[in-house]
């Protein structure tokens, strides 16, 4: 074949090279974007979970409310009240507050800071007065103290179980036991004290609360440190910005050189 016979050829063989490297490359594209927007996604999730502390502060709450982790009927953990609401240590109105500094305190604004140590050290001296000054100052709000009807049903408690005792004496020496005879000697002895006994039961139930307060202070300090030494030196910023610029690298890798001329090789150089 001459060189005008083969000219057909040469055009045909052109034609179909740039439409395989035109679809070639379409699909490169569509890949490429695929991936960029799955590795964009993956950032953004990440970011989010990094920087997210609704789950710390959920947990703050339930434990300052004294709620139990329970498995549910359907094999999963949930929060469940305290049974007995006398355990209470807080009342509402203090859980409500304490959580309110605690939520000035542990959020993404901090996580993203840059402090030195000085400055953690400083803001965790402020925090640790601060706190302990408002929650003696204003202890009879933040702390539960038993009501008037929770005295009493203490105080027919101790009652019972000195009857109880009793009972348990007589038993051990043979004794014979008159139920309404002790239960009228005990009661008798406690009418003219009534109400110095219901506000000894408040007492000691107040002075219980507050001892709770050392351990629950150490708890809710550490999680405060502990969201503060994320901040140290900008580290948080820094670890997000490290991630993205090592997803960025992989993200812009450009494709594999493509062949000129199409599957099939043909086309002029």
């Amino acid at each position: 074949m001459n060189e005008e016979q083969n000219e057909p050829y040469d055009e045909l063989g052109e034609a179909i090279g740039l439409n395989s490297a035109t679809q070639q490359s379409n699909l490169v594209a569509n890949q490429n974007k695929q991936i960029q927007y799955q590795m964009e996604e993956a950032e953004k999730n990440l970011a989010e979970a990094q920087l997210d502390c609704e789950e710390t502060l959920s947990q703050i709450y339930h434990l300052l409310k004294q709620d139990i982790l329970k498995v549910s009927d359907k094999g999963v953990f949930e929060w469940v009240a305290i049974d007995d609401p006398r355990k209470r240590v807080l009342t509402d109105e203090g859980v409500d507050r304490i959580m309110q500094i605690m939520r000035s305190y542990i959020n993404k604004e901090t996580l993203l800071s840059n402090f030195d140590e000085k400055t953690i050290g400083r803001r965790m001296l402020k925090f640790c007065l601060s706190f302990s000054a408002l929650m003696f100052l204003k202890y009879e709000v933040y702390f539960r103290i038993p009501s008037i009807k929770e005295c009493k049903e203490i105080l027919k408690e101790r009652i019972e179980e000195r009857i109880e005792r009793k009972k348990m004496t007589a038993e051990l020496l043979k004794k014979e036991f008159d139920f309404e005879k002790v239960e009228k000697e005990i009661l008798s002895e406690v009418e003219p004290r009534m109400e110095y006994e219901i506000q000894k039961i408040r007492q000691e139930r107040s002075k219980l609360n507050l001892r709770e307060f050392e351990m629950m202070f150490t708890q809710l300090e550490s999680l405060v440190e502990a969201t503060h030494n994320r901040a140290w030196k900008g580290e948080e910023r820094g670890s997000l910005r490290r991630h993205f610029n090592i997803s960025e690298v992989i993200g812009g890798r450009s494709p594999m050189p493509e062949k000129k001329g199409g599957i099939f090789g043909w086309g002029r150089n």
